[in-house]
């Protein structure tokens, strides 16, 4: 039998989440790099002592951010049958840019900075599992109705597809926001799916 959680368990799981959304607030902000344990403290009133019961290292907020993006990106993938694989590819490909979008310029150069980091390579292959399940899944359903041909392996790809969004992201976080996100990553992003197709 589950125990039921106490107030100061509840009060606990608040004070964390508000560390981990200020946190993560200010890194969108300003990028992970100019903010300090001290600035996350003071903004969401807690003392520094505070922070290390939840997190052992400023880095310990990008993995519990990376955790939290993961838990988000498994809602955004929606796989329907009654769609054909073209339209499913490009609703995640545009989902995934929303998602991306709203976190802005620092967040995402931060994020992709962390990806060469080897703490964070565990919190990340979820991501691209995530993702290589979705595609993997989309193009055999495009086999299956006879929209798409094995013209390369999925993995071939996914691989295709990994390196090209990481460029768009690393391309976009670098930019002064000449072109949305979103309209560069559709230009980019949606003609890979042709090279599967008949």
């Amino acid at each position: 039998m589950e125990k039921k959680p106490t107030n100061r368990d509840l009060q606990a799981l608040e004070t964390e989440k508000k560390v981990t959304d200020t946190a993560m607030r200010l890194v969108r902000e300003h990028g992970y790099d100019r903010v300090t344990i001290s600035q996350i403290c003071k903004a969401c009133g807690v003392a520094k002592g505070t922070f290390y019961i939840y997190f052992t290292s400023k880095k310990d907020i990008l993995i519990k951010l990376t955790s939290r993006f993961n838990k988000e990106l498994s809602q955004l993938f929606i796989y329907d049958e009654n769609l054909d694989s073209v339209t499913l590819y490009q609703n995640a490909v545009t989902s995934y840019l929303n998602y991306v979008s709203k976190d802005g310029h620092a967040f995402t150069k931060s994020y992709m900075k962390a990806m060469i980091d080897e703490e964070l390579a565990a919190e990340e292959n979820i991501s691209l599992e995530l993702q290589q399940n979705f595609i993997d899944k989309l193009i055999c359903k495009g086999l299956r109705d006879g929209d798409f041909q094995l013209n390369m392996s999925c993995a071939d790809f996914f691989a295709l597809f990994r390196a090209t969004l990481m460029g768009v992201l690393t391309q976009w976080s670098m930019s002064n926001e000449s072109e949305g996100l979103i309209v560069m990553g559709q230009r980019v992003l949606f003609p890979l799916i042709n090279l599967m197709k008949k």
